[in-house]
């Protein structure tokens, strides 16, 4: 399935200059020197402790990277950068009516996608970035870096990444706060949206199996490890269940 952020809503910074690759690798979890044309490669960008500050696609092209991004973090992560630029000889400016959709297939319903909401909220583990090849633990330092690192050695992953979902009629804010049954926070999300998912029938009397769809709200979010078999709940208006689809403990 598709990730829960809408192509319509991605856009494109480029990174050009003849300091571009030197520049990012300094600043991405993934390895620059991997990336090449035509593909794309999922990393991040961390503050310096180690947070997420964004969560991008990044391809190749002749001058430069481009970094494909959801649109309300473009103003976020340019600033971000500019932070770092010191005398590099770089460039950055947004691209207008890029083909975003031919480097979409590393994205997946569970990419982590971040917003302006949950930036610098979660380390890459968290997220699960690392299983999905979006940090190289062998290309050296970036900001952040000594944080994911030790994480990684340590195995002190808290929180992570769950795909839930509940009934459509939710109205769910990015960061909306999950509670447990003694309501007491144990996670947020990061997206949702509303999709038709199969489900099989049995006829009553035939014995026949068809196959049929259902609205169902798809919720990606970031809990507390030791809940996730709990009875959980959004902090919403409407206190709606959450059903894990994954992410149980075993």
């Amino acid at each position: 399935m598709q990730s829960l952020i809408k192509p319509a809503d991605l856009s494109v910074l480029a990174v050009t200059g003849n300091d571009a690759a030197t520049f990012l690798q300094g600043q991405t979890t993934c390895n620059i020197n991997e990336v090449v044309e035509r593909k794309s490669q999922i990393g991040a960008f961390c503050n310096p402790k180690g947070k997420v500050v964004a969560i991008f696609l990044i391809t190749k092209i002749t001058n430069g990277f481009w970094l494909i991004l959801p649109k309300s973090m473009l103003q976020i992560v340019q600033t971000h950068l500019e932070h770092y630029k010191l005398r590099a000889k770089i460039e950055f400016a947004e691209v207008e009516n890029a083909p975003i959709t031919q480097f979409l297939k590393p994205t997946t319903i569970r990419t982590p996608w971040i917003l302006p909401e949950t930036s610098e909220h979660f380390i890459p583990q968290a997220l699960k970035l690392d299983e999905i090849g979006g940090v190289s633990f062998t290309k050296g330092c970036y900001t952040g870096q000594e944080i994911v690192t030790r994480t990684h050695y340590l195995g002190e992953v808290k929180r992570q990444l769950t795909l839930a979902m509940c009934d459509p009629i939710a109205t769910i804010e990015t960061d909306c706060s999950i509670v447990d049954e003694n309501d007491e926070k144990v996670g947020n999300v990061l997206l949702a949206q509303v999709r038709s998912l199969p489900r099989k029938v049995k006829d009553a009397i035939t014995d026949e199996v068809e196959t049929t769809t259902i609205n169902k709200m798809l919720v990606l979010c970031v809990l507390n490890i030791e809940v996730t078999n709990l009875t959980l709940r959004l902090e919403n208006e409407t206190r709606d269940i959450l059903k894990i689809i994954d992410g149980r403990k075993s």
